[in-house]
């Protein structure tokens, strides 16, 4: 049971947006100003233009101030949104976006009648106290005509400054462009990936979510202990180390001549991880490298700990590990209850059927051996097993044709039958015999 544990990292296209402060149109009108665009905003809009960013959407909305100058005038947030659109689509023709043009949609949002921007920059607006503010709010909010909520506010007697102050910003056009955010490919992520870890390119490079990212792009263990080292030397994080040990526990399975070797390094790598944060990926990492050094003890202490708050996945998982652990410590009805709960593997079902076997539940031990020879018709030692679920209900013809499964797969256990005691009753059967020939 390896958990790795992943930065979640898109690499779908995403879409950003790109928000420019808003164009302030002068009262009762929806021409833009040169100042307007020779401003800075102006200036950061057509920067984005002119480096030809590829965009999806450009929203613009259009509004007006409340009083009747602007409020009659029913087209005029309409007309000020189109007068962007006019000019983003002149500024687009300047730097010869040609077909590029007709990608981008624009989508023209008037808002006419509605108090919410005047809400909005009244309750950022310093020049007047939360009381006299109140009194508007106390107007808009005891409903009527839009009209007449405006005569009312005319009454008060921080009228004219709010006139002077906010209605200003709010005969506005606000633009917001969506527009793809810039990644790279999985392909130049792998390449990169291996440049870092060849000491050909600076680890920065990639950022640590696509360094991370990028040993999942590849089937080699090798390879992605190599990133997952690279990654730990970028900062504190617990999961690079965690992957760390999981990639050396990968490669200990892998390479049995080096297993001893790699398990160490994946035991130094996985108490860093439990130092920085004990997670369930953690302890459920560390309970797989205890049992394979021969300690169910410590291994079910660690995967009671991942069990903890884990996940469905994670837990499907450490059950296995748990399972294992309480066949070693006899504790057989918890282990069928632990691997009847894990992830449907070979190992998982046989050790299932093992549980079971030395629960005296034949039957069902019977049925589990069969699942995992199911699942890996090469695993001999699961038709091994269930030829001793076998002769243990004295089913001879079961005993039989599981042996002679067992046997063909590895040889080498047919000295093992020939002398186990769970087959003497069956032993001088002619059937047994050719069996094992």
């Amino acid at each position: 049971m390896l958990l790795s544990q992943n930065l979640v990292y898109n690499n779908q296209e995403e879409l950003v947006p790109v928000v420019i402060p808003d164009f302030i149109f002068e009262r009762g009108r929806s021409v833009l100003r040169t100042s307007e665009t020779k401003a800075a905003k102006g200036k950061q809009l057509d920067a984005y233009i002119a480096a030809k960013n590829v965009t999806r959407t450009v929203t613009i909305t259009g509004t007006h101030s409340p009083e009747g100058a602007e409020r009659i005038n029913s087209k005029l947030s309409e007309e000020r949104a189109a007068a962007i659109e006019k000019y983003y689509r002149a500024q687009m023709k300047k730097y010869d976006y040609q077909g590029m043009a007709d990608e981008v949609k624009f989508i023209l949002k008037p808002v006419v009648d509605d108090w919410s921007e005047f809400k909005n920059s009244l309750a950022t607006y310093e020049g007047i106290t939360s009381d006299q503010k109140s009194e508007y709010l106390n107007i808009i909010n005891g409903g009527g005509s839009f009209e007449d909520q405006e005569k009312q506010m005319k009454k008060l007697k921080t009228y004219n400054k709010v006139f002077k102050d906010v209605y200003p910003g709010l005969r506005a056009a606000k633009t917001e462009i969506l527009t793809i955010k810039d990644k790279k490919t999985d392909a130049e992520i792998s390449v990169l990936a291996k440049q870092i870890t060849a000491g050909q390119v600076k680890s920065d490079t990639l950022s640590f979510e696509e360094l991370m990212y990028s040993a999942t792009l590849t089937p080699s263990n090798e390879e992605k202990a190599a990133i997952y080292e690279a990654a730990t030397k970028k900062g504190s994080h617990w999961n690079a180390h965690n992957n760390l040990g999981a990639a050396y526990i990968a490669l200990a399975m892998e390479n049995p001549a080096r297993a001893s070797e790699y398990a160490e390094k994946a035991s130094a790598q996985l108490d860093i991880a439990a130092k920085m944060q004990e997670t369930s990926e953690v302890h459920a990492n560390l309970a797989t490298i205890s049992l394979w050094k021969g300690n169910p003890y410590k291994a079910y202490s660690h995967a009671t700990k991942a069990l903890q708050g884990a996940n469905n996945d994670v837990t499907r998982g450490v059950n296995g590990v748990k399972g294992a652990c309480e066949i070693y410590m006899a504790n057989y009805s918890a282990a069928v209850s632990s691997t009847s709960s894990a992830l449907a593997t070979d190992v998982n079902l046989f050790n299932k059927g093992l549980a079971q076997l030395l629960n005296k539940d034949f039957s069902n031990a019977s049925s589990s051996f069969a699942e995992a020879s199911s699942k890996n018709s090469n695993m001999a030692i699961a038709y091994y097993g269930a030829a001793v679920a076998a002769a243990r209900s004295g089913n001879g013809d079961a005993v039989v044709s599981n042996l002679t499964s067992a046997v063909r797969i590895d040889s080498s256990l047919k000295e093992k039958a020939l002398t186990d005691l769970e087959f003497t009753k069956f032993a001088t059967t002619e059937s047994f015999r050719s069996a094992l020939k």
